[in-house]
This record gives C-alpha cells, sequence and structure tokens, in this order.
C-alpha cells in the first residue's frame, strides 16, 4: 500500500483571483495588484491557475483557477455531475490535469511525494477503513502512515474523541469496522482525517448518515483545524453544514467556479445594487470594494469588507457615471437561491 493509499485510507490560463478571507474562482479580478500580492504571500496554500482537465472528448474544467490561504474554510457547491469530486481528485494528485497548474502547500500533488501527504486530511465517498481490523488497529496503521506516535494519536483521541465511540474502541473495545454502522464509520473517517493535525483538508461529503451528535463535533473540529491556520475545502450538498463553516462558497458550474458568497462567519460581507449590468459599472464596483462583482437577477453582486466607508463612495460614483439605481441593500440571497439562478443562467432559460 502507497502512502497516499494509507493516508487517504483507499484502495497557463487566466490568472486565479484570491483575496484574504476566502478564495475566488474564475471571476474578474479585482483592480490593482491584490491579486498578484496574495499569489506572493507564503501562507497561500491552494494554487491553482489555468486548469483543464477532460475525459476523452467531455471537458470537466476549462480555464479554471483557485487560491485559498491559511486559515480559511470554503465550500465547494454544485450540481449532480459538475466536477466537484474531480476537482478534489485533481488536487490530492489522484486524477493527472489535462492542463494548467495545481500546486498544493507548495507541491505539484501529481508528484505524489509522500511528505505532501503526510500534510493532508481527506475524506472521500469512502470512509477507508479496513473492514476485517478493528478501529484501533485502522488507525495504527494511517498513524505508521505518516510516522505519527501512538501516544500522540491516544492523546487526539483523549482530547478530542472522549464522549464518541472511538475513544472506547480504542481503550477497550475491539469491534471489527465492517460491524459498524454507516454513521460510524463517516466518524472514523474523520478521526484519521484530523489526526495530527495537517494543514489542509479535503472533504467530500463529510457529513453524510452523521446524527445531530456527530455533526456538531464535526463542526468543532473544522473551526479548531481552522484557528490552528489550516485550509479546509468541503465539498457537499448538505448546505447548512456550508454555511455553518464556511467563509466563503463558490459553485461549479460550465466548467468553472463562480462564488455565491462570502459566507456567515466572515467580516467581509455581501452586498447588491440593482442597476443595469453595463460593464462599466462592474469596473466601478470592483474599484471600490477590491472585489469581483457578478450580476445576476437584475443586481450586481459582490463582497465589501467596511460597507460604512465603501458603499456610500461607490453610489456617489456609479450616479455620476449616470447608474439609475433602483436599490442598494446587504445580499439576504440564500446559497441554494444563488445556486438555483446560476443554474439557470447557464442553462440559458
Amino acid at each position: 500500500m502507497n502512502v497516499a493509499n494509507s493516508i487517504f485510507g483507499m484502495g497557463a490560463g487566466t490568472p486565479p483571483v484570491s483575496w484574504s478571507h476566502c478564495a475566488h474562482y474564475n471571476l474578474p479580478q479585482p483592480r490593482g495588484s491584490i491579486t498578484h500580492f496574495y499569489m506572493l504571500m507564503p501562507h497561500t496554500t491552494v494554487q491553482v491557475e489555468g486548469l483543464y482537465k477532460s475525459f476523452g472528448t467531455h471537458a470537466i474544467f476549462e480555464n479554471a483557477g483557485l487560491v485559498l490561504e491559511s486559515g480559511t474554510v470554503f465550500g465547494l457547491v454544485g450540481l449532480n455531475g459538475s466536477g466537484k469530486t474531480t476537482f478534489i481528485r485533481l488536487l490530492l494528485g489522484l486524477l493527472k490535469p489535462s492542463g494548467g497548474v495545481a500546486r498544493v502547500l507548495g507541491f505539484d500533488p501529481w508528484i505524489h511525494k509522500p511528505e505532501y501527504y503526510r500534510r493532508l486530511g481527506v475524506i472521500l465517498e469512502h470512509d477507508g477503513f479496513a473492514g476485517n481490523l478493528t478501529v484501533a488497529r485502522n488507525l495504527r496503521l494511517f498513524a505508521d502512515a505518516k510516522g505519527i506516535p501512538w501516544k500522540q494519536v491516544e492523546a487526539y483521541v483523549d482530547e478530542h474523541w472522549n464522549t464518541t465511540f472511538i475513544h472506547g474502541e480504542l481503550r477497550k473495545a475491539a469491534t471489527k469496522v465492517k460491524y459498524l454502522s454507516r454513521g460510524q464509520k463517516m466518524q472514523c473517517g474523520i478521526c484519521r482525517a484530523f489526526l495530527s493535525w495537517p494543514d489542509a483538508y479535503f472533504f467530500d461529503e463529510p457529513t453524510v448518515a452523521l446524527d445531530v451528535d456527530a455533526i456538531d463535533h464535526f463542526y468543532s473540529l473544522v473551526r479548531t483545524a481552522r484557528s490552528r491556520g489550516a485550509t479546509v475545502l468541503i465539498s457537499s450538498h448538505q448546505l447548512p453544514a456550508i454555511e455553518e463553516l464556511c467563509d466563503g462558497v463558490g459553485m461549479l458550474h460550465n466548467r468553472r467556479i463562480s462564488i455565491i458568497t462570502t459566507g456567515g462567519r466572515t467580516k467581509t460581507g455581501s452586498w447588491l445594487v440593482r442597476c443595469a449590468s453595463d460593464e462599466k459599472y462592474r469596473t466601478i464596483i470592483e474599484e471600490a470594494c477590491g472585489f469581483p462583482a457578478e450580476h445576476y437577477n437584475n443586481a450586481w453582486h459582490f463582497p465589501v469588507a467596511r460597507p460604512e466607508a465603501v458603499i456610500p463612495a461607490m453610489i456617489s460614483a456609479l450616479v455620476q457615471a449616470g447608474c439609475e439605481i433602483s436599490e442598494v441593500c446587504p445580499d439576504s440571497d440564500s446559497i441554494k437561491d444563488r445556486m438555483r439562478i446560476i443554474s439557470k443562467d447557464a442553462k440559458g432559460s
């Protein structure tokens, strides 16, 4: 079994756009040097540029980009078949890009260096535990693959899993994994992913089959990882988890990823200005707020870090440019609402 399998538990285009609290995918770049500045920051964890991926003649990604920084939780949503799992597998080096550049923690994932995988926490569609082995034996295998002393594993479980069945399994029980429920197996996968507190996490549907207590526990682990400076990317159809945890959310559609919201916990809030879709208005808005803006549902939608200072100056500049504004307010669209709008626009209806 190679290091990637052991740790995971499994058998040049447009430059990317970034901002300090979350990630931004393939949207018009902020004016000035903000993109260049963040690309050079030492705490950039994920950098994808001009990404292409196809299977035969079927294109999955075309010129996609991403920048994620340390201490960020980013949610990735999209319709079935949009490429969410494929995107994560590209970042893990399980699939090779057809073109473009992908780097995580300074590594090219496709090189498959053991030291790269030791710095990751991963949950894919399978929990990754061997069914004929006990929970403790599985964890020992994963710890050995990462070079983690067993006493460190015990301390981690004692501190962060002492109210769960996993704590009992580690200390005295000897249940084979194949006899566990689906939700318990998913908890095992989560336990493995946070083992030794890696620098980057890639989660694909991590809350599937979890009960309310297990979901709350997962939330607390993600928040702890973020507080330790880790980067977390969560792909899920479970929108409550995305809204609860994420600093920003992007939707995969039309082979790229569009920003939906900057999330509820970040100090950067979403606003809208209802007016015409003239590109000169986009320029004014982006220069004022420093972030990309999207026009849909007859309004410009954009993040703002300091609305009390930015919004008045922005409105003044728009009016001077001849813009007729019918509404200015915080953007209250839910993630589900925005997904529906973007999906409808993509279908041309």
